[in-house]
């Protein structure tokens, strides 16, 4: 799943890419403003922002000041990592049930400048990045729980 997560959020830097130059073509090419390309590239930030997030969180792939965690034995690590996920848990469900409220509250607010993109679509993509990234830190708290998963400093990761 994470490889197919990938390759969205590479469709999506692609489409926002895209946009960019269109944008400054517009502007500068043909001296014309298109207000609508500047706000579909801030959606498509917003969308690649949150559909990464999920990629980063199947590995533990988030930025990490680990300089603790990396003193305590492999025991207390465990244990620390579970801690660590059991807190996040509350706020990712929170998060995910909060963005399905605004998707169905605002499933038919057009946007401004690009009226056949509702403000909906942006909500359904935070939801389902919140339901991705629920399913990835239930598998990585399982697999802490059992103790499979190799520590990070034994693997040569970062």
């Amino acid at each position: 799943m994470k490889k197919v997560i990938e390759a969205i959020n590479a469709v999506v830097l692609l489409f926002m890419f895209l946009i960019v130059i269109l944008s400054m073509t517009f502007r500068v090419v043909i001296q014309i403003p298109a207000s609508w390309t500047e706000e579909l590239a801030q959606y498509t930030l917003i969308f690649l922002v949150f559909i990464g997030s999920t990629a980063l969180v199947a590995n533990d792939g988030h930025i990490q000041i680990t300089i603790l965690v990396d003193r305590l034995g492999k025991g207390f690590r465990r244990i620390f990592n579970v801690i660590c996920r059991l807190l996040t848990l509350p706020f990712i469900v929170m998060f995910t049930l909060g963005a399905y409220r605004n998707m169905r509250m605002n499933w038919g607010v057009a946007l401004p400048t690009v009226d056949w993109m509702t403000m909906g679509y942006m909500y359904l993509v935070l939801f389902l990045s919140g339901l991705i990234i629920t399913l990835y830190v239930l598998t990585n708290l399982y697999t802490d729980i059992r103790g499979r998963k190799a520590d990070v400093s034994e693997s040569g990761g970062a």
